[in-house]
């Protein structure tokens, strides 16, 4: 804690160098420009001498003794450092208070009104270069609140109008202290708010790269895993070895659907991310459902269940093909897993510029209060024989939304459930070949 604590104040104490030393010859000539019409109203000639001396301390004197005194000690010795510096920093500000004193000796109204001034200027700069401080915030403050409190008197005795002037200044004073308090109290929450937003989107960042790394390593062997199955199933179908075409079909159904998982946990990465892009292809919507049912076949059928197709031509269509079969795969897989001895009926149409497929079963079907669920990432629901959680239907939906459609389900228990995605067939004819984003749908 210690530590820490020490590398906080070494952070604000270089800070405060760094500001207080940026610009100094601007700030040097702003003050003699703001303060030698003062020196003339007040006739005070002798005052000129002292602004000579102020321009030389800020200008050479200070970053002089920073270098010499403040730096050097900063990686030593942290406190004697802050100490070093506040003394420096109550010289300054007692050297700057001698013009407020010395208007509150000319015991003229302009005179206290310029005093005023230069207490509450004063009391900002402190407020700007020392606040992250609290030694060096009080060193820059206590020399302007002692010239308050015994300037007036100066002007006026001990009067009420003195007490009364001095403690409207310490009240300004007050007020802008508990300003700069809650100013400083924002920033630093924007500050770890900030720190913490980067190290999300770091660890996202790193998140996103290990699930695609991991897609890429995962997808080669089971693709080896399924290409080989197929190969070792045409030569059990060659041989007329049923029960060994029977253990094949199921290793190519759990191999499918372990690939399609990993493929859900990349999907669902980028949608997270906001990297999922559309790539637009003008293609056949019919004969990508035909492949659909080609491929998922074995895996509906494996359960005991029957697949019957009511597909005709649905003309041609500019979409991603990619990702509607994506979805087409989700709706035919979970129909298969989720009804055992039943049928699964998939059918596709076309109205005006929708593609509308709808995947029927004689499953369990859904209860009426988790049909909302059942779209939700990872949500812990009963569809069918056992828990649904996963991606499968969540992707499925964000996907259809791209695809400029929706998808829904009408489902009752005991007699099976009915899934509706509907998506644009044409997504503009002005999109070319090649990626196009997604936020034209979305927005």
């Amino acid at each position: 804690m210690t530590r820490q604590a020490d590398t906080h104040l070494k952070q604000a104490l270089l800070e405060s160098i760094t500001v207080s030393r940026g610009g100094t010859r601007l700030r040097s000539a702003a003050l003699v420009i703001a303060t030698l019409p003062l020196v003339v109203l007040l006739d005070m000639t002798w005052l000129l001498i002292w602004l000579a001396a102020l321009v030389v301390w800020n200008s050479l004197l200070a970053p002089w003794l920073e270098r010499r005194w403040v730096l050097t000690a900063i990686d030593r010795d942290v406190q004697l450092a802050r100490w070093l510096r506040a003394s420096m920093v109550a010289f300054g500000l007692s050297l700057t208070q001698v013009l407020q004193l010395a208007a509150w000796t000319h015991g003229t109204a302009f005179a206290a009104v310029v005093a005023t001034a230069w207490a509450l200027s004063s009391a900002t700069q402190v407020f700007v270069y020392y606040s992250r401080d609290r030694l060096l915030l009080a060193s820059g403050m206590a020399p302007i609140v002692l010239c308050v409190l015994v300037g007036p008197l100066l002007w006026q005795g001990l009067s009420w109008q003195a007490m009364a002037s001095a403690m409207f200044i310490l009240i300004a004073l007050t007020a802008g202290a508990a300003f700069v308090a809650r100013s400083d109290t924002l920033i630093a929450q924007a500050g770890e708010e900030a720190a913490a937003r980067r190290s999300a989107e770091a660890a996202n960042a790193a998140k996103s790269r290990f699930i695609a790394s991991m897609h890429h390593e995962l997808r080669t062997p089971l693709n080896a895993i399924i290409g080989y199955s197929e190969m070792l199933r045409e030569g059990a179908m060659g041989d007329a070895r049923q029960m060994d075409v029977a253990d094949l079909d199921r290793v190519l159904a759990a191999a499918r659907l372990q690939l399609m998982m990993i493929g859900d946990l990349l999907t669902f990465s980028e949608l997270q991310d906001g990297r999922l892009e559309l790539e637009l292809h003008d293609f056949d919507p019919a004969a990508l459902a035909l492949e659909a049912a080609a491929a998922l076949r074995v895996a509906v059928e494996a359960n005991g269940n029957t697949l019957t197709l009511d597909i005709h031509h649905l003309g041609r269509a500019r979409s991603d093909p990619a990702k509607l079969r994506h979805c087409l795969d989700h709706l035919l897989s979970n129909a298969g897993k989720f009804t055992r001895g039943g049928a699964v009926k998939f059918s596709a149409r076309r109205e005006r510029n929708e593609l509308v497929f709808v995947v029927a079963d004689t499953g369990a079907g859904i209860a009426p209060g988790l049909q909302r669920a059942i779209f939700e990432p990872f949500s812990q629901t009963d569809h069918g024989a056992g828990p649904a959680a996963g991606l499968g239907l969540p992707i499925t939906a964000h996907i259809a939304r791209l695809l400029g459609g929706a998808v829904g389900v009408e489902s009752t228990e005991g007699k099976g459930s009915a899934f509706t995605l509907r998506v644009r067939a044409n997504l503009g004819e002005t999109c070319g070949t090649g990626l196009w984003s997604a936020a034209a749908l979305t927005s």
